[in-house]
């Protein structure tokens, strides 16, 4: 498995934390392939994977970075033993119609943080998502989720509009990684809220933990970590497992 691959997953679409553990692996798709491969894709998703009792997915197109235009493709869970479930007509369907277009790399599995993550009440669904990957150093865990944990209770108070979700690497991935997905409605809403919104994030975070506590905690973090990236997705509801 190439070292990038999780550093392009994408996890947590619009999903809700209900669905707190995530199987993903990306799908590299020619370009003269793709037409073909989404509308596959889409019509094994309606029929085996719309359904109450049907396995659920989401599917991402990678925007940015070394997969751009790539997918990730994942099975939600609310409980890991779900996964020991093989939907045998459902997996013959997707090889028959969509083996030939694609090729798979990878298989992660990934839980949602709780404390970590922050879902607004009646929080819109959207489908872009900005990632936010690190690589936690040795040791260096308190530092990480000082900040990330203390963010969360800044955003409550700011009220934050739209969903920011952490996932743990739990399998398939080499060393302590992290995803935070910020969800937004597109460029132009991810641009406009965090220029208009999140200087009121950094005002709430340093009056509930003390002056300069946003700039302190936050320098840590950044050095709790040895890699840092940011990447782009965009969920294809087309693709995907209905909104539950």
């Amino acid at each position: 498995m190439k070292k990038h691959f999780f550093l392009i997953m994408s996890f947590l679409i619009g999903m809700t934390l209900n669905a707190q553990n995530l199987q993903s692996r990306l799908l590299k798709v020619s370009p003269e392939n793709v037409a073909a491969f989404e509308a596959a894709a889409a019509k094994k998703t309606k029929m085996y994977n719309s359904k109450d009792g049907q396995p659920t997915y989401l599917t991402f197109k990678i925007l940015t970075g070394p997969d751009a235009q790539h997918y990730v493709r994942m099975q939600t869970a609310t409980n890991i033993s779900e996964f020991d479930k093989i939907d045998v007509e459902g997996d013959e369907n997707w090889q028959k119609t969509t083996g030939s277009l694609h090729t798979s790399e990878g298989n992660n599995i990934l839980r949602a943080n709780d404390s970590a993550s922050y879902t607004p009440v009646n929080s819109p669904r959207v489908n872009h998502r900005r990632v936010l990957i690190y690589k936690i150093k040795a040791g260096m865990g308190d530092d990480f989720w000082r900040y990330r944990t203390r963010l969360v209770k800044a955003l409550e108070s700011a009220k934050w509009p739209k969903s920011v979700i952490t996932l743990n690497c739990i399998s398939g991935c080499d060393g302590d990684w992290v995803q935070v997905r910020y969800h937004h409605e597109n460029f132009e809403d991810e641009y406009e809220t965090i220029e208009n919104a999140f200087p009121g994030v950094i005002k709430k975070y340093n009056e509930l933990f003390g002056n300069d506590s946003y700039e302190q905690d936050n320098q840590r973090m950044r050095m709790s970590v040895e890699e840092n990236r940011t990447r782009h997705l965009q969920l294809l509801p087309a693709l995907s497992s209905p909104w539950k």
